[in-house]
C-alpha cells in the first residue's frame, strides 16, 4: 500500500461559462491506482517538447519560427521562438482572436492602440480588428493562443479590468496580482486567467507537490511548462516537463505535479477534444525528435 490521497474528479467542462461542473471527490492509492495502475485508458497523454524543435535550425528557416502545437475547429495552441529584434502578425487564422503569453525574456507588441510591454507570465489578448509586431532586445518564446470566439477575463481572476483600460486589448499581468491569491487546496497559487465557452486558461505558481490528484472529465487538459522544471505524475506513467514543454492529459487521467523548484504553469482545459497538428508532427521528424 502506498500513500493515500484525495482525488477530485470534474464530470464536465472545468470552465465557468456555461453548466457548471458537478465535482466528486474519491480517496486513491498512490502506489496501486496510480504508479501501478492497470487501467487500459481509451487515450494516451502526449509529451512534446516544441521549443527544442523550434531551436533546431532546418533549412528555409527565418529569424522568427512559430508552428501550431494542438489544434481542434475552435482552438489552436502555437509556440513562437523569435531570434530576431522584430517580426509581424502573419499566422492567426482569419477572423480569430489572439492570446500571447510571455514565456521568455521580454517582448514589446505593437498596435495601433499603443506598445504593450509584455514579461514572463504576462497575457495580452488581441481581438481580430487590431494588427500587430512586436520587438524585442534578445531571443524569446511566446506561447500564443488563437480562439474562434472572444474571451475575457476568468471569473477568478483578482483584477476584472485591463492593465490599460479602455482599449480594445486586454493586458494581465498576473505576478502583480500573487499577494491577492490565497494558497489552494492542492498547494501553490492556482487561478484563471482568461476564458471562453470553449477555452479556460488558468496559471500555477508553485515550489511544492500539488496535494491532490485531479482527473477530469469532459475536457482535454494541456499543461505547459512556462518557466523552470517540474514533472506530472499520472496513471499513466510520470512526465517530465522542462521549460517550453506541453503534457496533453485525456479525459478520466489522473494526475497531480511534483518537484520543489520554483515553477511557472499554464493550464489550457479545451472543452473539445485537440489534436497534433500536422506542422508539428513533420518538423518533429525533420528535427529528428520522436513523440512521446
Amino acid at each position: 500500500m502506498g500513500n493515500k490521497f484525495k482525488e477530485i474528479n470534474t464530470l464536465s467542462f472545468i470552465g465557468n461559462i456555461g453548466p457548471k461542473t458537478e465535482r466528486i471527490w474519491k480517496e486513491i492509492d498512490e502506489e496501486s491506482d496510480i504508479i501501478h495502475c492497470t487501467e487500459k485508458p481509451p487515450r494516451a497523454c502526449i509529451h512534446v517538447s516544441p521549443l527544442k524543435i523550434l531551436q533546431t535550425d532546418l533549412p528555409g528557416d527565418s529569424d522568427v519560427s512559430q508552428i501550431p502545437i494542438w489544434l481542434n475547429d475552435d482552438v489552436r495552441i502555437d509556440l513562437m521562438y523569435c531570434r530576431s529584434a522584430s517580426s509581424k502578425n502573419g499566422h492567426r487564422p482569419a477572423g480569430f482572436y489572439e492570446t500571447q503569453i510571455q514565456v521568455q525574456n521580454k517582448r514589446v507588441t505593437q498596435t495601433f492602440e499603443g506598445d504593450f510591454e509584455l514579461d514572463e507570465g504576462d497575457v495580452l489578448v488581441v481581438p481580430p480588428s487590431v494588427s500587430h509586431e512586436n520587438s524585442g532586445d534578445e531571443p524569446t518564446t511566446r506561447l500564443i493562443v488563437y480562439t474562434r470566439h472572444p474571451v475575457e477575463i476568468a471569473q477568478s481572476y483578482p483584477v476584472k479590468e485591463s492593465v490599460i483600460p479602455n482599449r480594445q486589448c486586454t493586458l494581465l499581468k498576473p505576478k502583480t496580482v500573487l499577494d491577492q491569491v490565497e494558497e489552494g487546496g492542492s498547494g501553490g497559487k492556482h487561478f484563471e486567467l482568461v476564458e471562453n465557452a470553449d477555452l479556460m486558461i488558468e496559471t500555477t505558481y508553485r515550489s511544492d507537490a500539488q496535494k491532490i490528484y485531479h482527473r477530469g472529465f469532459g475536457q482535454d487538459e494541456v499543461a505547459f511548462q512556462l518557466s523552470g522544471a517540474r514533472a506530472t505524475r499520472t496513471n499513466q506513467g510520470e512526465f517530465m516537463l522542462e521549460t517550453g514543454d506541453f503534457l496533453l492529459i485525456p479525459p478520466g487521467a489522473s494526475h497531480r505535479n511534483i518537484g520543489d523548484m520554483a515553477t511557472i504553469r499554464i493550464i489550457l482545459y479545451s472543452k473539445n477534444p485537440l489534436r497534433l497538428a500536422d506542422e508539428y508532427i513533420d518538423r518533429a521528424r525533420k528535427a529528428g525528435h520522436a513523440l512521446s
